[in-house]
């Protein structure tokens, strides 16, 4: 079970984001940044939670770890940073990285339900995953 604090230091995981929804929907002067920096900030945490599973990973069969699971455990990273290319449009970019956390979120679920990770993480990615993707929904109208 995670302790309150375990809770607390990843709800303080949210603060960018509403720092980020702040200064858009405040209109002020940084609200252009603010767009850029919350997609830079979601693929940053893409890359954490792919590092994450990248250590789980050699922590459960440090002689012997599936490279398949390796393999998917970079691609957070991969997909976060090209979110971020400029060429790409900023809407693509939010697609990619939400697309991207829907899909860590079920592979964290079910590595916690089989074992692979505690259970609890389970809880935890759920309740962060879904407050996350409901800031990135609540960008996407300052985007359009």
């Amino acid at each position: 079970m995670p302790s309150r604090a375990l809770w607390l230091i990843c709800l303080s995981g949210l603060i960018p984001f509403l720092v980020c929804l702040a200064l858009v929907y405040g209109r002020g002067e940084y609200a252009e940044a603010a767009k850029v920096v919350f997609l830079m900030y979601t693929g940053l945490t893409l890359s954490f939670l792919g590092g994450a599973r990248w250590g789980a990973e050699l922590v459960r069969a440090p002689d012997t770890p599936s490279l398949p699971r390796l393999i998917l455990s970079a691609m957070p990273s991969i997909v976060g940073l090209m979110a971020m290319v400029p060429q790409v449009p900023l809407l693509a970019g939010y697609g990619m990285v939400v697309a991207s956390s829907v899909l860590q979120l079920a592979w964290d679920r079910s590595a916690s339900q089989s074992g692979l990770l505690p259970s609890w993480n389970g809880r935890i990615r759920t309740v962060m995953s879904v407050l996350g993707l409901l800031c990135t929904m609540a960008m996407i109208p300052a985007l359009l």
